[in-house]
């Protein structure tokens, strides 16, 4: 795969190389703040990732010292129309608010986050919705929306079901700060390493050399197993399986492991 960089907004850049995409959230000086930019670029860049083929892995990343320090409050509630934009659902019952973060699922790939610095709001918000979250010990997380007499709104109702709720709930009410080597231990994040990104860029590597149907099947699956009954999910492994074994790559991976190799995928 050729290598592409796409800037959007000039403050976020995209760069895919080698069948992964590094998302780089660029206005360090403001902590990557979401600001009006920021969101139309943040919701551009999953568009444009959507249309490519080929991508296995996606890494969100913040450059300088934060990852994101949530929404610009200020800047945004001085566009009225802004705000009833993002409140606006569309066709699915999404709104562009909930879309910043739920929308990094339809990507298509696995979606890892690398969180350093701070990790507020609307930007917590989104890493929920990665796949894996790898975060510096000395991270800040927190869902301080409450402070500004606000709700979390960017789908955590949805990403947050499966982490325990009495953690979600205190964050959402309180606001308090978790480091990351506590969200770690309360689960909110998936390992911890003293450097994020470069720790995300070897996994989403990684990531990218396994069987692409084998990853969309487990992605599936975990996305889909909270609403069936336990029947159902049994069934649904035992569909998802079958459509696997026996094909041109679940061979070539086999094949590979026995081999000692790096599978040839397409």
């Amino acid at each position: 795969m050729t290598a592409v960089t796409k800037i959007f907004h000039d403050c976020l850049q995209v760069v895919l190389d080698n069948h992964v995409a590094e998302v780089r959230l660029d206005h360090a000086e403001r902590h990557n703040c979401m600001d009006v930019a920021m969101i139309d670029a943040l919701l551009e860049a999953q568009v444009w990732l959507a249309e490519r083929v080929g991508v296995r892995a996606v890494v969100l990343l913040g450059e300088g010292e934060s990852f994101c320090s949530g929404l610009d409050v200020a800047a945004v509630l001085s566009t009225p129309e802004r705000i009833a934009w993002l409140l606006q659902p569309d066709a699915s019952g999404m709104t562009p608010a909930q879309r910043l973060a739920l929308g990094w699922r339809d990507v298509g790939a696995p979606v890892i986050a690398a969180l350093h610095g701070h990790v507020f709001g609307a930007g917590l918000q989104m890493a929920l919705a990665a796949d894996i979250r790898i975060v510096h010990p000395d991270a800040s997380l927190a869902l301080p929306e409450v402070e500004w007499g606000l709700v979390a709104d960017m789908g955590v109702s949805v990403t947050g079901a499966a982490l325990r709720q009495d953690v979600i709930h205190d964050m959402m009410l309180t606001g308090r700060h978790l480091s990351g080597e506590e969200a770690v231990i309360l689960g909110l994040a998936s390992r911890l390493d003293e450097d994020p990104r470069e720790g995300g860029r070897e996994l989403a590597q990684s990531l990218a050399l396994r069987s692409p149907r084998a990853v969309a099947a487990a992605r599936r699956l975990r996305r889909e197993a909270p609403a069936l009954s336990e029947r159902e999910c049994l069934e649904r492994e035992s569909s998802l399986q079958r459509n696997l074994i026996g094909g041109p790559e679940q061979r070539e991976a086999a094949r590979a492991r026995l081999e000692g190799r790096r599978p040839r995928l397409a």
